[in-house]
């Protein structure tokens, strides 16, 4: 309260020194005009000195906004903002994605380029232990070599196969004929002999017709075999190709330039990726953000996502740079809620705001203040909601009146996140308590000496 005291007294002499000055400067000019002798007389000058040092007092009792150690706020009418502030994060609104590869198998990070490094097309931007990649890659080799082995050994048992075939067949075919010419000797011989000849040319005929079929069952067996070989080298042939590709595959390359900027990582509590990390395949790892169309992404909670929508303003500020300011609008509102985090109930629904315009502080990753205007209603009176009170059901604020307060009933409108529209109760230029003035531990509380005055946004 001494400092508060001293405070004002230092301010009130500072200005009694410029009052001097000021009716010093005046009296000089108005020796140099030529005016009539009764405005150079001293009762006029002492008039205007008065009036001065009147006007400069209650301009002083203004200013300093606060009244035996309330602070005050002065009451007027404007436009009122109905918001909700969320915080966001910056991100490019296009990018380029580097995704962990689809591959067999586990994956484990062992190296990755540093974030923020510019990179260029063919750029090696992350590596992952080739362990268990060279491990299937020589599997497959040998298992490869193995169908091929099987093969060749196939076709020489084929080989071999169908020369003994071929003898038995050409065999039968002789007997055959044989019997045939031996039947055509016995036409003079007795019938007895005749029919014996007969029937060993009948089974010499058989037994080349079966002898036929056997050879012409066994190319069709042999080539079924020779089918199914191919079919397993074939596959054994894509399972080393893919280790090939898989091996590759270690190391990812860029096909874009960029920034390069680290994803979450949601299997290790949001955070980003980095070396040791095993990633799931398909993770999307990093990202190359087009810098020159940015959104900021923020979640809103379930009981104000109802208020939001599509279109609606947005005002953007970097938490870094709290003196500079974007415009924004609301292109997305998600469909379905999620939680905020493992350890909470609350549902979240995320909301996509675009930034309009450029400016090269806008950097992936910066943390935001998104203030996305609900509604805009204009002329009407409103106040902080620390300037409200309630008591017995009703709700009041204090008005100056001199050097106290008077307490006034109020009816209350539209209430935003800091302040409250006031439909009946006060009129412009009301000064009201930001204290109750009736409890003395407030009216001991240092405070500051500068109105708080009503937002345009």
């Amino acid at each position: 309260m001494e400092k508060k005291s001293a405070a004002i007294q230092y301010n009130r002499l500072i200005s009694k020194e410029r009052v001097e000055n000021y009716s010093r400067i005046f009296d000089e000019k108005i020796d140099k005009l030529h005016l009539p002798p009764v405005f150079k007389r001293k009762w006029f000058s002492a008039s205007l000195l008065l009036i001065v040092l009147l006007l400069i007092y209650f301009s002083l009792r203004e200013i300093e906004g606060t009244v035996e150690g309330i602070p005050t706020f002065k009451v007027s009418t404007g436009d009122f903002i109905v918001s909700v502030t969320e915080s966001g994060e910056i991100r490019a609104k296009n990018s380029v994605s580097i995704s962990a590869p689809r591959i067999r198998g586990n994956l484990k990070i062992i190296y990755l380029i540093p974030e923020g490094t510019y990179v260029k097309p063919g750029d090696v931007v992350a590596r992952f232990d080739p362990t268990e990649a060279q491990t299937k890659l020589k599997e497959a080799e040998a298992e490869q070599e193995i169908s091929l082995s099987k093969k060749e050994k196939l076709l020489a048992n084929h080989k071999s196969a169908m020369a003994q075939m071929e003898t038995q067949l050409k065999s039968a075919e002789l007997s055959f004929e044989l019997s045939k010419l031996n039947l055509e000797q016995m036409r003079f011989e007795a019938e007895a002999k005749q029919q014996e000849a007969l029937l060993q040319h009948k089974k010499n005929e058989l037994s080349f017709e079966q002898t036929k079929q056997e050879y012409e069952s066994k190319k069709i067996i042999q080539q079924s075999e020779l089918n199914e070989m191919e079919i397993e080298i074939k596959q054994k042939q894509n399972e080393l190709d893919r280790a090939k590709r898989d091996m590759e595959l270690m190391a990812l390359s860029t096909s874009a330039e960029g920034l390069v900027v680290y994803s979450e990582n949601w299997s290790n509590d949001g955070r980003k990726f980095g070396v040791g990390d095993q990633p799931w395949p398909g993770a999307t790892i990093m990202n190359l953000p087009d810098l020159s169309a940015m959104e900021s992404v923020t979640n809103v909670n379930e009981v104000d996502v109802s208020k939001i929508k599509k279109g609606q303003s947005v005002v953007v500020k970097l938490d870094a740079f709290q003196d500079s300011s974007f415009g924004g609008t609301i292109t997305s509102v998600a469909s379905l809620g999620r939680k905020k985090d493992n350890n909470s109930n609350i549902k979240v629904f995320e909301i996509l705001v675009e930034v309009v315009g450029k400016s090269d502080i806008l950097r992936p990753g910066m943390t935001t203040s998104n203030k996305i205007i609900i509604d805009e209603i204009p002329g009407v009176i409103s106040v902080p909601l620390e300037a409200v009170f309630e008591k017995n059901n009703q709700t009041f604020t204090y008005v100056m009146n001199g050097s106290s307060f008077d307490e006034r009933e109020v009816e209350l409108g539209t209430r935003g996140e800091d302040f409250v529209v006031i439909t009946n109760g006060l009129e412009d230029s009301d000064i009201i308590a930001l204290r109750d003035p009736t409890n003395e531990n407030d009216r001991k509380k240092n405070v500051s000496k500068e109105n708080i005055n009503l937002p345009n946004s």
